[in-house]
């Protein structure tokens, strides 16, 4: 009679706390199936009076079982019973996890094994040129891999969207759809204008043409970083005449892979480059952009205004 007595104070009392313990500020409550209910949400310090009611409830199994492995919002002034139900229809937290266009998978991999909010490891390596850069969405407990698998299907998606431009741009230059994929990813790696990028592939198509060697300088910074895409220095005339196939001021034609991930709007570029006879390009003296050349000549007369602007500016 006794312990009757004493379990029916307990769901009174917790009870009365599921209705007036209030949340004091606002917090995340972090659960793994199997682990401890309560001991999870008191380290939240979601509520004051958190033991009766969630020790009550790891005791019951068939409703615990309930609950899935996530991320469950707690707000400020929020009863327990606000946050129960959230936990018993699964509204958990959804979190952004963006992928900036002309990430290497390097980068990429990462910055997915460095989320503590996903679970597992990355069981296959993409390759270079495979991810779409976005913003997915994920929630805690979900797989790193399922990143990659997301960026992967909307990469294909896009592709598949641009099938007709593809095609019409395959049976005018020849290039293969992973060419296009290519010139997409070293368009995306020297301009973020979009106002530029079809123009910067008509220099690249302009030079395929004729036979010319693209001289791309992130090809190289891709050969010297060892495809992590990025160095803090400047290029060395070593750098520029390094051995490999991914140097374009050494080798003529593409590189065998991307040197990034591109951007929807760099293969676009890739594939419908503008009508011009440029051949060259270099960084405005202000800033802001490219100046662009038909011959050497003008290009070595815009070379030397950057030089001579870059002087003054460390005068």
């Amino acid at each position: 009679m006794s312990k009757i007595f004493t379990l029916l104070l307990m769901l009174i009392v917790a009870g009365a706390l599921v209705i007036v313990d209030q949340s004091p500020q606002d917090c995340s409550v972090f659960y793994v199936v199997g682990d401890d209910l309560f001991s999870t949400v008191d380290r939240a310090g979601a509520f004051k009076f958190t033991q009766i009611t969630f020790a009550l409830l790891d005791k019951i199994q068939r409703l615990k079982g309930r609950i899935s492995t996530g991320e469950y919002a707690v707000h400020k002034g929020d009863t327990i019973i606000d946050v129960l139900i959230r936990m018993f229809t699964e509204q958990r937290v959804i979190r952004k996890f963006t992928i900036p266009p002309g990430w290497t998978v390097y980068k990429i991999i990462k910055k997915i094994q460095e989320d503590d909010l996903l679970f597992g490891e990355v069981s296959s390596l993409p390759a270079e040129g495979e991810l779409m850069p976005d913003t997915y969405y994920y929630c805690f407990g979900d797989k790193k891999e399922s990143i990659i698998k997301k960026a992967r299907n909307q990469m294909r998606l896009v592709m598949a969207s641009l099938q007709e431009d593809i095609e019409k741009c395959t049976a005018s230059t020849g290039l293969s759809l992973n060419e296009i994929l290519i010139m997409a990813s070293i368009i995306e790696k020297e301009t973020a204008s979009d106002e530029e990028r079809s123009i910067v592939s008509s220099v690249f198509h302009n030079r395929l043409r004729k036979k010319m060697r693209l001289e791309s300088c992130p090809t190289v910074i891709y050969t010297v970083s060892n495809g992590q895409g990025t160095i803090h220095r400047d290029l060395t005339k070593d750098d520029l005449k390094s051995e490999s196939k991914f140097n374009t001021y050494r080798n003529v034609g593409l590189p065998p892979t991307p040197i990034c991930n591109p951007s929807k709007r760099s293969i676009i570029a890739a594939a419908n480059p503008a009508q011009t006879e440029y051949l060259f390009f270099v960084a405005k003296p202000e800033g802001n952009g490219h100046n662009f050349s038909k011959t050497y000549d003008e290009h070595l007369k815009e070379v030397k205004l950057l030089r001579e602007s870059r002087k003054n500016v460390m005068q």
